[in-house]
């Protein structure tokens, strides 16, 4: 294995995710079943999150290998800088993207490192983001980017009224 490929010293290179209630999850999406997620869009009205998992517009899956580890490559002669470990992968479709603004005070991906159990966070594309969270389960995970999406920072303030 080549030494960039080779996990960090204290990581452990096989993650095993964590179960209830081996989790640290300060609660799961079925304690917020009743979060209501404002929409950024006129007439819009909001969306829990049931709605939003119903509509696989939010899930979650176990980091791809590939993606545990990410290298930066920039212009010095200092080598590859090593994000990671990540250890979920977080999805957010169509519905999803009316409960936050790009221009926003805050942004989701910072909002949800905001969230107690998550590390790091690294905004992949779009809608995809890669979560180090060792030691939350995929239902903590869900419930911290529902949270993130409720915070009302990452919505931008309405037009100034007169």
């Amino acid at each position: 294995m080549p030494p960039s490929a080779a996990p960090s010293p204290g990581t452990t290179a096989h993650w095993t995710p964590p179960r209830r209630p081996e989790c640290s999850c300060p609660e799961h999406d079925e304690d917020l079943a009743g979060l209501v997620l404002p929409s950024t869009e006129p007439g819009e009205p909001p969306m829990t999150l049931p709605d939003l998992v119903a509509a696989n517009a939010l899930g979650v899956l176990l980091a791809e290998p590939r993606d545990r580890w990410l290298e930066v490559h920039d212009e010095s002669d200092s080598g590859p800088a090593r994000l990671g470990p990540f250890h979920w992968g977080l999805w957010l479709g169509d519905e999803a993207r009316s409960c936050y603004d790009d221009d926003s005070e805050r942004s989701l991906d910072q909002a949800l490192l905001d969230r107690p159990g998550i590390e790091r966070v690294e905004w992949m594309e779009r809608e995809e983001f890669l979560v180090g969270a060792p030691t939350l389960c995929a239902s903590g995970l869900i419930a911290a980017m529902a949270r993130a999406l409720a915070d009302p920072r990452v919505r931008a303030a309405g037009p100034p009224t007169a």
